[in-house]
């Protein structure tokens, strides 16, 4: 009885393990498309990544792009990045991925960025989008 438990919890573990894998994975091809519209200053393709329903319905697209914009012009665009860290989260079966990179920009800088994404439908969404020079600002957790 006590192997059939133990084999039963490893099985949840390796379960959620390859959730967390497959939301990972997912959110980083949105990132991948963020990447891209940013760099190609493609609106439209920018709108389709942001997150309908807490970013453009709740009125916040221009606060985006202004964020984008103030990036492009004191870095210019993105020459490579890397992704150092993640964390997801489901909670009343809304599934959030946090991603958290290094970029190199056309400016010369480093630049860690940190990257929110809601699951919607059939797709990961930006949601929440950080700068800053400064890595010990990107990792700082929060409350």
């Amino acid at each position: 009885m006590k192997l059939m438990k133990q084999i039963f919890t490893l099985s949840i573990i390796a379960i959620l393990f390859l959730t967390s894998c497959e939301s990972v994975e997912d959110a980083q091809l949105a990132a991948d498309d963020f990447f891209e519209a940013f760099n190609t200053e493609n609106e439209a393709k920018m709108e389709s990544i942001l997150d309908k329903e807490s970013v453009i319905d709740a009125g916040l697209k221009g606060t985006f792009y202004d964020v984008f914009d103030q990036h492009a012009r004191a870095f210019g665009k993105v020459n490579s990045y890397s992704r150092y860290g993640f964390a997801t989260n489901t909670k009343n079966g809304v599934t959030t991925v946090l991603l958290k990179f290094k970029c190199e920009t056309e400016k010369g800088k480093t630049v860690y960025e940190k990257l929110n994404f809601v699951k919607r439908g059939d797709g990961y969404k930006v949601f929440q989008y950080e700068y800053n020079i400064d890595q010990a600002v990107i990792d700082k957790v929060e409350d």
